[in-house]
């Protein structure tokens, strides 16, 4: 039993990327900004709060963008979708890989594609001789937000991000565990608003699926933790840069 539920795990990738930062960006200044047209509504806006740490794995609610006649429109889905088999863990991930294999899971719901808005997105290091794993906070270098491509399931409105093998900003940071060198579907604003297109056809699919972000249009820094609750001792914001070489660990500069 132990056995099946650990190949389990390992084969829905449930155990990475599953950590988001969010920034208010449903107001006037925000989303409206970048996706003329957008539907957005007051509730929502009101409702719309900084998050800096959001947990997959704790089944939150998140912003997501899907497609509705000619509109696009802001709702909030769950995060994990549960397949219904005889397990009922939650999938926080799904392998872009499986999208669009005939037959798989993932491909019975390759219809029902939405975005979640993410403002950046953390992952663990390990680095040599350091016991515990260095946190990073990943963001695009022009300050727009991530739209991260993700299915969904429409009788619990619960979604699983698409993930893919790793450029080499998240190679180097995401370098240990079973799941190690991969990272979310990451793309340009433009080509992720494709993603939720009903019209979008399986060439169209593959060449969003197959989409590889440049490394330079990344900006990345370590930051105190991701899930510890544990005030940061130098008083400054929970995705501020944390320099662990003052705090016993090595810290880097660079990646490359």
């Amino acid at each position: 039993m132990i056995f099946f539920v650990r190949y389990y795990l390992l084969k829905f990738e449930i155990v990475m990327c599953v950590d988001i930062g969010y920034k208010s960006m449903l107001g006037p200044d925000g989303l409206p900004r970048y996706i003329p047209g957008i539907k957005i509504n007051r509730e929502q806006v009101e409702g719309d709060k900084d998050r800096p740490h959001i947990a997959g794995h704790t089944n939150p609610n998140c912003w997501v963008l899907v497609e509705g006649g000619d509109h696009i429109f802001v709702s909030d889905f769950g995060w994990g979708i549960t397949p219904g088999f005889k397990t009922p863990t939650p999938l926080y991930n799904a392998r872009s890989e499986k999208i669009l294999e005939r037959g798989s899971f993932w491909n019975s719901l390759n219809v029902n594609r939405c975005l979640v808005i993410a403002d950046g997105v953390y992952e663990h290091q390990q680095r040599v001789g350091v016991k515990k794993k260095v946190p990073y906070y990943i963001k695009q270098k022009s300050g727009a937000p991530f739209l991260i491509p993700a299915v969904f399931d429409e009788n619990s409105r619960r979604f699983s991000i698409i993930t893919r093998s790793a450029n080499d900003v998240f190679k180097e940071i995401h370098n240990a565990g079973p799941n190690k060198h991969r990272m979310p579907l990451l793309c340009p604003m433009s080509l992720a608003l494709e993603w939720i297109r009903k019209d979008l056809s399986d060439i169209g699919l593959l060449h969003i699926l197959s989409f590889l972000l440049p490394d330079d249009l990344l900006s990345y820094h370590t930051v105190y933790s991701i899930r510890s609750n544990t005030e940061r001792p130098d008083g400054l914001k929970e995705n501020d840069f944390f320099n662990w070489s003052q705090s016993g660990r090595a810290e880097q500069s660079s990646l490359f």
